[in-house]
C-alpha cells in the first residue's frame, strides 16, 4: 500500500510557465550584457535549455539543480556561473511574485493528507525558493517534510536524494513521485518507486520516461475522493 506522496514543485504544483519562463527571458538578456557577449542570445537560451521563447522539455533549465545551471552558465562565460548564482538570489522576490498554482493542486494536498497520505515536496528549486512558496500559498499543513535542491549532493533521478529520509524510516515501495519530467517518473525505479507523470509542465507523453501511469494535472490525481491508483 502506497502511504506517501511525493510532489515535484514547478510544473507539478506551481505553474511553471508563469514562473520560469520570464526569469528565464530576463537572466539570458542580462548574462549576455552583463558579460558584453557576441554570441547569439537566442543560441546562448537553447544551450540552457530555452528554444523560441519556451522551456525545453528535460533540459538544464527545466529539471536542473542550481549548481547544474550555473555549471551551465559557466560553460558559456568564465564567471558566469557566480553570476548566475548571484542573480537567482537577487530576484527570489520577482520568482515569488511571478508563482501561481496548479489548479487543484491544494485539494490534492489536502485530499490526499485526509486519506491518510504523507505529503512531501522533492524539488530541484532552492529550499528558500520552496520555503517562499509554501509560505506564499500557506501549505505549511499539508506539506510533512521538503527535500530540495541545496539539501543533498545528488539530484533526481537518483534515489539517494532520499537517503536522510529512507534512513530515518521511509519505505520506497510505499512512495508514489508525481512530477513533470523524466528525472521524476524515473526516480527510484529500482527500488520500487511508482511515479505519475504530469502534462502540467514542460514535457508531453513521449518525454515522460519510466512513469506508471501519465495524467494531465494533479486535479487528476484523486477522483470520487479516492486517490487514482486505489481506483485501480
Amino acid at each position: 500500500m502506497k502511504k506517501v506522496i511525493i510532489y515535484d514543485k514547478d510544473g507539478t504544483l506551481l505553474d511553471y510557465h508563469k514562473i520560469w519562463q520570464p526569469y528565464a527571458h530576463k537572466c539570458i538578456n542580462d548574462f549576455v550584457d552583463e558579460f558584453n557577449l557576441d554570441k547569439d542570445v537566442d543560441d546562448i537560451g537553447e544551450t540552457l535549455g530555452l528554444k523560441e521563447g519556451e522551456i525545453m522539455p528535460n533540459s538544464v533549465i527545466a529539471s536542473g539543480t542550481g549548481d547544474d545551471i550555473h555549471r551551465a552558465f559557466e560553460s558559456l562565460h568564465e564567471g558566469g556561473g557566480k553570476w548566475a548564482k548571484a542573480y537567482y538570489e537577487e530576484n527570489l522576490d520577482m520568482l515569488v511574485e511571478n508563482m501561481a498554482l496548479i489548479e487543484g493542486a491544494v485539494e490534492a494536498l489536502k485530499t490526499g493528507q485526509e486519506l491518510g497520505y504523507k505529503n512531501m515536496i522533492l524539488t530541484s528549486d532552492s529550499r528558500q525558493s520552496t520555503l517562499n512558496f509554501i509560505k506564499k500559498f500557506e501549505l505549511e499543513y499539508y506539506i510533512s517534510e521538503i527535500v530540495c535542491g541545496d539539501d543533498t549532493p545528488y539530484s533526481k533521478p537518483d534515489i539517494r536524494v532520499l537517503d536522510a529520509q529512507v534512513e530515518a524510516g521511509l519505505n520506497l515501495k510505499e512512495v508514489v513521485m508525481v512530477g513533470d519530467n523524466s528525472a521524476d517518473t524515473l526516480l527510484g525505479k529500482e527500488e520500487g518507486v511508482t511515479t505519475i507523470g504530469v502534462l502540467s509542465g514542460t514535457c508531453e507523453n513521449i518525454h515522460l520516461v519510466g512513469a506508471d501511469l501519465i495524467v494531465d494535472s494533479v486535479k487528476d490525481l484523486f477522483i470520487d475522493g479516492k486517490f487514482i491508483l486505489d481506483e485501480a
